[in-house]
């Protein structure tokens, strides 16, 4: 089922929130706050999604290839199993569930994931430049051939797939970081706030 911007928005404000398996392909939803909304197995492709408010909502298996999530919230959502080949700089996925979930090539520039679980997620390819994983859980995350200074303090690395590790994300900032192979890396800590 296909739906208008109009439509999503009207229903919405009359206080719907389940519009699972919708398409919403090429919608233009620029800052519109969707908060608690189930958009679980919609079709967002190619979707202008800048600035929208989708917190605490559940997105798991949504499609979002080409759609541009530049500055979105998406805090506390439910991120199960979506597909990411798309924009979201400077977004915000702070206690999110992405596990399983598909970011390869995805822009992620000054995205925040503190607190989220990528538990098993593919960020392949990814830009991360000033992305932040601050506490996050990274376990068994595809890391192959992203690139860019990371913060990864207090986050989970344990069984992160990585190529060439150190060339491609050994500049980013590492405090209490459990790597790879389960060691601790520490090599970040110094001038870093404790705000946790």
């Amino acid at each position: 089922m296909s739906i208008t911007a109009e439509e999503l928005l009207q229903r919405y404000a009359a206080g719907e929130r389940d519009f699972a398996g919708v398409s919403l392909r090429k919608i233009v939803l620029v800052n519109a706050n969707l908060r608690g909304i189930n958009l679980s197995n919609a079709d967002l492709r190619f979707a202008n999604l800048i600035a929208v408010k989708l917190t605490d909502a559940n997105l798991s298996q949504v499609n979002f290839t080409g759609a541009d999530l530049t500055g979105a919230r998406l805090d506390r959502s439910n991120l199960q199993g979506v597909f990411f080949e798309c924009d979201a700089v400077g977004a915000i996925f702070d206690q999110a569930d992405l596990r399983r979930a598909g970011m390869y090539r995805a822009r992620l520039n000054g995205a925040r994931f503190d607190k989220a679980n990528l538990e098993g997620a593919i960020l392949g390819c990814t830009d991360l430049l000033g992305t932040s994983f601050r506490n996050a859980n990274l376990r068994s995350v595809d890391l192959e051939e992203a690139v860019g200074a990371t913060d990864f303090t207090d986050a989970n690395l344990l069984g992160a797939s990585t190529y060439d590790f150190e060339f491609r994300l050994g500049r980013s900032i590492f405090c209490r970081t459990v790597m790879q192979d389960g060691s601790i890396r520490n090599d970040g800590c110094l001038g870093i706030a404790d705000n946790i």
